[in-house]
């Protein structure tokens, strides 16, 4: 497993923007977030069924329900090692999991700037060259911004603030799923840059989204630091099928291994081979109860530069489980120096292999060329920021705005499968023809997808 120290899961080094048009160092993180362990009286019970009196059936054993997941026959529980030992004998019992707390984050043609198209009134419209990669202006001047669609967020929440985000932010259906954490405040930046690519609005203001009139929703998975346990995941993806969303983007990921290990920054730790088993099925069924429902699930691939058949036999969850569109990502090297490079070279982080749907603008990085953060993708951050990242956690909500432009287009309602086939039908292929595992199907393009 390779590890760059300047890289995150989910963003590279991140670089602050201000408003009056500084650059300022925000920091940077190792590649591999930490896993740690959540204390043993957190737990994810599953069922074959989920018995009726389910909070009567956890208490008769000792243990009292934080959450109950009916669509996918499974409880969120507290318990002590008794509860553990005793519930094993609860009728319609299936597994019992740790409910672990996991850190998740870790050739185009140049297109002339045209009044006609709205992204030119934003003030920083001229850093991202990532709308012009897969030509969002394109489909903008054809008369598409993702209007009626709605994208769930599920990450470290949005800046309900945000100059850039407010004017598309439902709050009233937004929902944190962090106990500590109880508000939709982004106190990460991680979310808010995700939400702004996929749709920052179309206000004359900062920067502009790949479906700048679609409606975006929080669903807090992760708290400020990155991190989230197994079960608020579960928990965010069926909440934003309950509220109807069209579109869930995921730029997350954590590291497992099929024999029971998680990554921490410490090194694999030990959780057992059955109880990863078990929460891979349960997000598995958790992503094919949502596809059911007629929600796009969009995944980023993850930062290691890993092979996706098995490096080592760890896996990247949830892009790794099938299910959802898996994204990787491209960029440009030496962008601040030649405007017209190449803006889809194949990211140096980024996972690759046969999991690989499409590619997007992720950014790319190479400290040795002048203005190399010009290289990563410019959007919103909190505290009505605006940053540099790059990863593919950027590259997914390029996808996942993209599928809102397709869904504008259909009248909203299309099968998650009629989405991914228009998807593929768009895209720029690179590469090898057809499939490869870097880019995919092809590095998706929103003017293709809604001619």
């Amino acid at each position: 497993m390779n590890q760059r120290a300047v890289l995150t899961v989910g963003a590279l080094v991140v670089l602050g923007l201000l408003l009056g048009g500084c650059v300022q160092w925000m920091g940077q993180d190792a590649l591999l977030n930490p896993m740690s362990e959540t204390p043993a009286e957190d737990y994810i019970v599953a069922f074959k069924k989920l018995p009726n009196d389910i909070e009567a059936t956890i208490a008769s054993y000792g243990g009292t329900v934080r959450s109950i997941l009916e669509e996918i026959d499974a409880v969120l529980v507290s318990g002590d090692a008794e509860f553990a030992a005793a519930i094993e004998g609860a009728k319609g019992f299936d597994a019992l999991i740790p409910d672990v707390y996991a850190e998740w984050l870790p050739q185009i043609e140049a297109i002339e700037f045209s009044a006609e198209h709205i992204g030119e009134d934003e003030g920083f419209f001229g850093y991202q060259w990532d709308m012009l990669a897969i030509d969002a202006p394109g489909a903008w001047d054809a008369g598409y911004t993702g209007e009626g669609v709605r994208i769930a967020i599920l990450d470290t929440g949005i800046d309900p603030l945000h100059p850039d985000l407010a004017p598309n932010l439902n709050a009233t259906l937004s929902a944190s799923f962090v106990p500590y954490e109880p508000l939709i405040d982004d106190y990460d930046g991680h979310g808010s840059n995700v939400a702004g690519i996929a749709a920052a609005a179309d206000n004359g203001y900062g920067v502009i989204g790949v479906a700048p009139n679609a409606e975006i929703v929080a669903i807090k998975v992760l708290d400020g630091s990155g991190g989230g346990n197994f079960g608020w995941l579960l928990e965010g993806i069926l909440h934003a099928v309950a509220i109807d969303a069209d579109v869930v983007n995921m730029s997350l990921g954590a590291y497992m291994s099929h024999n029971g290990y998680v990554m921490t920054d410490a090194g694999p730790v030990y959780i057992g081979a059955s109880e990863i088993a078990e929460f891979v099925n349960l997000v598995k069924k958790t992503v094919n109860f949502a596809q059911q429902q007629g929600v796009l699930l969009v995944a980023s691939a993850g930062n290691d530069s890993m092979d996706g058949t098995g490096d080592a036999g760890w896996m990247h969850v949830p892009s790794d489980v099938g299910g959802t569109i898996v994204v990787s990502a491209t960029g440009p090297i030496g962008w601040a120096v030649d405007p017209m490079t190449d803006l889809d070279v194949f990211a140096v982080y980024s996972n690759y292999g046969p999991q690989i749907d499409f590619a997007a603008p992720g950014g790319n990085f190479d400290p040795t060329v002048p203005n190399y953060w010009w290289d990563f993708v410019l959007n919103c951050s909190n505290g009505q920021w605006y940053s540099w990242y790059a990863g593919t956690s950027q590259a997914a909500p390029h996808v996942a705005g993209v599928a809102a432009l397709i869904l504008e287009k259909n009248g909203g309602n299309m099968k998650p499968s009629h989405l991914k086939r228009e998807l593929r039908k768009s895209a720029d292929d690179l590469g090898k023809p057809g499939q490869d595992p870097y880019f995919g199907h092809g590095r998706v393009n929103a003017a293709n997808a809604v001619d």
